[in-house]
């Protein structure tokens, strides 16, 4: 951080001195600790006093006997921004008015009863003097000051919003119906024609000024204001405006928000923490255990009235749920978990008066609106109606048999192509299914675009371990893909390209994965982009993650192969096989490690001219050249506006937003608040320089390779993180895949499914420069600790309070006593 002086002149005077007049002083709490680094106020508090001058040196300031000298720079702005702050902060007393014996002497535990204050005025006006000197920036010092406060009465009328500010905006608000309260049309009008009370109303004119400029510009730039974070301060003490909200993780977690007007966020880790901040309706539905939540999109979702298939609900709710309702279930907390279900609401109740209207519903689309539809159970389209008992499905004039459901009727499991006439009474629905999506050309493709989107691999983009390319042994077994991940993918190639939000992808994942016996819809959607399928991106304008569909391509090895990379679906297949075929080159199927796994093509040409014959014919450029990976580029550089929202849990694989404040090592989620910036991850280690990245994933990495030890091992040619959610960069998963012609994928372990990657023994040496590996899945002390970890969360729950058990590595008997913190 750059010297404390420096940042409050650019901050409070150089940048808002730029547009104009400065006629007030905003000094924030959000401020002190952006500032500082911290995400307590209290901590921010003694910092800012510890870059106050020496207690003598402040009172010869404040007396005047320490003049500043003329035509010298400002070294006492720190001072002027403290006395600021300390009559608007939220730790400021109701009951402290007294500048002197209230907010001087808390603050500096110095009595300053009667103390004189000559040398307030005197710091303002060299300011002022040094700002037009030197910037052409005018700090228009109030010029009536009463008599009975004339050494402190500047001081008093730059803060803003004080103690009279806020009675003034409470006398105002007590004026505006309660449905008005927000609306800034509304509110401007009125202070329009309200008479300002009182002798401090310089800094809430300006402000007001600055508001009511915002607001005509439009596009709620005012919501940013010091006036307008003031008012809405007053107002939520009066009204329950914000709602919850309910955001995916990074790795499909999810997270409690209660949301302000404003759009401020405030990490929650039950429902019931909003109560008192969230309109009543709402709040009866969190008491009921029931809560409708409303998707946003990206992932997003806000509770509310209206009836939904996504749903926040206690878990004692959701056992009293039909389980053939429920679509998904993800654990929120101990008592409350985000379920989706099927087609009906409430927990399994259809809504009365909402007959569903008779029509095909859930398809994927193939070829655009009006077009067909993917035909591949159990990703078809359903049919329901108001009443689906009246429902019959015809082919060719034939009824044909569907899978009868609560809400209408399904295709039964297979592919399913060709014209299909649904009759409901004198109503009939015609639909057109396909076996397989379409090609997607170049046209149609949205293509990745550096200035728009962020990589997932951040500076890992495009770079591998080695230059060396060429085919290597693999000794795995090799299994041919199953029915389910081939609907997946030719439902993700279709959805995917013009591009497709991470949470719609999930969703179509889920879909089309069995009930049971299945790996993460996480690792399923990584592994289409590990096996160049898609490019898993981070918008630059927005907070949100964004997948893209790559362009096929091919890439020569030796003399007589041709390797595909790209996506592959059943399309592209089918003219893979018949360039290759008029070309005379043979295609060459690899399969890969387990039934979730994508295959590999490669084309053998008997001779060069074969070989660019079907390259011609197939279209397609040749792959570039990447560039030579390297462990770690974070960012040194320290971030601004940013606050902490979450730690990664480590033995989890997630960031929580609850944590320990007092373990200072850890990898933080950041987040700019009123800001469309995607997250920052920031690495904390003791010891080493704190760097920051964007893409969470990396992040993980990178933080963990900065901390030290083994992050991988490798078994006969299959290498496994050892530590949750770490995983290579795509574009390293997509050269180690390339040298064995084997992708990577979910596979089978002793402790269920986990991410593998295929690693020739080449391919793994030149890994081994950026990551370490192992030949063990755990140290000794790890898998002793990892054995006995469970009687550490034994002691920490509540419920557990005076039992007593036995610590094999102390030999003692431990018993849990207190109740560990909530985290």
């Amino acid at each position: 951080m750059r010297s404390f002086e420096a940042e409050c002149i650019e901050r409070y005077f150089l940048a808002p001195g730029s547009t104009g007049p400065i006629g007030s002083v905003y000094v924030a709490d959000d401020d002190l600790l952006d500032i500082f680094g911290v995400t307590d106020l209290d901590v921010a508090r003694k910092r800012l006093i510890q870059n106050l001058p020496h207690i003598d040196i402040l009172k010869a300031r404040f007396s005047g006997e320490m003049a500043p000298l003329k035509g010298k720079a400002p070294d006492y702005v720190r001072i002027l921004v403290f006395l600021c702050w300390m009559q608007t902060t939220r730790m400021r007393h109701e009951e402290d008015r007294d500048f002197r014996d209230d907010l001087l002497a808390k603050q500096l535990n110095e009595h300053f009863t009667g103390f004189p204050m000559n040398g307030l005025d005197l710091m303002w006006f060299h300011l002022k003097e040094f700002l037009w000197r030197e910037h052409h920036i005018d700090l228009a010092l109030p010029e009536h000051v009463p008599s009975h406060i004339s050494r402190i009465g500047r001081t008093l009328q730059m803060a803003f919003p004080t103690w009279r500010h806020k009675n003034e905006l409470r006398r105002v608000r007590d004026l505006i119906p309660p449905g008005n309260l927000l609306d800034p049309l509304t509110v401007a009008n009125r202070f329009q024609t309200s008479k300002m009370r009182g002798e401090t109303m310089q800094s809430f004119v300006y402000n007001f000024a600055k508001f009511d400029e915002a607001r005509k510009r439009g596009v709620r730039e005012y919501v940013g204001t010091p006036f307008w974070q003031a008012w809405y301060s007053i107002v939520a003490d009066l009204a329950a405006l914000e709602h919850i909200e309910v955001a995916e993780g990074d790795f499909g977690e999810h997270e409690l928000f209660r949301v302000s007007p404003l759009g401020v966020r405030v990490a929650i880790s039950t429902p019931e923490e909003a109560l008192t901040f969230i309109p009543k309706a709402v709040e009866k539905l969190v008491r009921s255990g029931i809560v409708f939540l409303e998707n946003l999109g990206f992932g997003r979702y806000r509770a509310g009235k209206a009836e939904s298939n996504f749903l926040l609900m206690k878990r004692s709710k959701l056992s009293e749920c039909d389980s053939d309702a429920i679509r998904s279930v993800a654990g929120l907390n101990a008592d409350w978990v985000v379920a989706s279900f099927k087609n009906q609401l409430g927990g399994g109740v259809q809504a009365a008066g909402a007959p569903r209207e008779f029509g095909w519903r859930d398809g994927i689309s193939v070829g655009g609106v009006g077009g067909a539809y993917l035909g591949r159970t159990p990703l078809a389209p359903i049919i329901s109606g108001p009443v689906p008992a009246a429902i019959r499905v015809e082919k060719n004039g034939k009824t044909i048999d569907m899978a009868r459901r609560d809400d209408g009727l399904s295709f039964k499991d297979g592919i399913h192509s060709g014209l299909f006439v649904a009759r409901s009474h004198r109503e009939s629905r015609e639909i057109l299914l396909v076996p397989r999506a379409n090609e997607v050309g170049e046209i149609r493709r949205l293509s990745f675009d550096f200035s728009r989107e962020i990589s997932e691999d951040e500076f890992h983009h495009d770079t591998v371990p080695s230059t060396v390319s060429t085919v290597e042994e693999w000794s795995g077994n090799r299994v041919p893909p199953c029915d389910a991940l081939v609907t997946i993918g030719e439902a993700l190639y279709e959805r995917s390209a013009r591009g497709l939000a991470v949470s719609e992808a999930i969703e179509i994942i889920l879909r089309g994965m069995p009930e049971d016996d299945r790996p993460s819809e996480w690792d399923l959607l990584r592994s289409f982009s590990d096996a160049g399928w898609l490019e898993m991106t981070l918008l630059r304008h927005f907070p949100v993650r964004r997948i893209l569909q790559n362009p096929l391509m091919a890439e020569s090895v030796g003399s007589d192969l041709v390797r595909i990379s790209g996506p592959t679906p059943i399309a592209v297949l089918e003219r893979l096989h018949a360039a290759g075929g008029a070309a005379g080159a043979k295609v060459e199927t690899w399969n890969g490690l387990s039934k979730w796994s994508l295959p590999r093509y490669a084309v053998r040409c008997p001779n060069e001219r074969v070989r660019r014959d079907f390259i011609e014919r197939m279209a397609i450029a040749e792959k570039p050249t990447p560039k030579l990976a390297v462990a770690d580029v974070g960012d040194p550089d320290g971030v601004h506006g940013y606050e902490v929202i979450g730690r990664l849990d480590e033995e989890r694989g997630f960031f929580a937003v609850r944590y320990d404040d007092k373990v200072e090592d850890g990898l933080y989620r950041l987040e700019r608040k009123e800001s469309r910036n995607p997250f920052l991850y920031r690495s904390v280690i003791v010891g080493k320089p704190v760097k920051t990245y964007v893409s969470p994933s990396v992040a993980i990495l990178s933080h963990h390779l900065r901390a030290g030890g083994p992050l991988f091992f490798q078994p006969d040619g299959i290498l496994q993180a050892r530590r949750p959610r770490v995983l290579l960069p795509s574009s390293w998963a997509r050269w180690a895949s390339d040298r064995v012609l084997c992708n990577a994928a979910p596979g089978t372990s002793k402790d269920g499914w986990r991410y593998q990657y295929a690693i020739g023994a080449s391919s793994l040496s030149a890994l081994c420069r950026l990551v370490s590996v192992t030949d063990k899945e755990q140290d000794d002390g790890e898998e002793e600790a990892h054995g006995i970890r469970w009687i550490d969360r034994f002691l920490a729950s509540a419920s557990n309070r005076g039992r007593a058990i036995h610590d094999s590595r102390t030999r003692t008997t431990r018993i849990a006593r207190v109740m560990a913190e909530k985290r």
